[in-house]
């Protein structure tokens, strides 16, 4: 822990925001990229915050910082697509979180999906989505968005996993 950590804000609590990090990051998560494409090129960026939503009709949620840009650009098109990132990959996942996002679309292998989202070619897998709502909740939006176009680039690469603060990989049981 910090010398001096930071409390959380807004509520009486008896936990820090790193404390609160900590705990969460104990849940495993997929990694993902979303993309979306623009007048000026394509944009995304590096998500854990991914999940399924609804079956009928089949619905996605998000969760993304309000000062996105890449979400500026979902928010204008409407349109996006979840990469879902296979082990092997970190290097994209944390080129997406950090690279300048003027060359992030020049240095890694892309095509455009049938909506004209990009779809990056190291991708287990991946979800075309129309922007159906955005809530903003405390400093996130969440983005709800109904699929409608999905593929598998190879099925047999396992996936990328997050789990405190470190990239992994899925190992079967049985």
């Amino acid at each position: 822990m910090a010398d001096n950590p930071r409390k959380v804000t807004g509520l009486e609590s008896n936990f820090t925001v790193e404390e609160f990090k900590q705990v969460v990051g104990s849940f495993v998560t997929g990694i993902t990229v979303v993309t979306a494409s623009s007048a000026d090129g394509p944009v995304g960026f590096t998500c854990q915050s991914f999940t399924s939503l609804s079956l009928d009709p089949p619905t996605i949620l998000i969760s993304v910082a309000q000062t996105s840009r890449t979400f500026s650009t979902i928010a204008s098109s409407k349109r996006f697509c979840v990469n879902i990132l296979s082990t092997g990959s970190a290097h994209l996942a944390h080129d997406f979180a950090f690279m300048d996002p003027s060359i992030r679309f020049t240095t890694h292998s892309w095509t455009l999906g049938e909506s004209g989202n990009p779809v990056l070619e190291a991708a287990l897998a991946w979800l075309d989505c129309d922007l159906v709502n955005s809530i903003e909740v405390e400093d996130h939006l969440i983005a709800i968005g109904r699929v409608v176009g999905v593929g598998a680039l190879d099925e047999t690469r396992e996936p990328l996993i997050y789990y405190r603060g470190d990239f992994g990989e899925f190992t079967r049981l049985a």
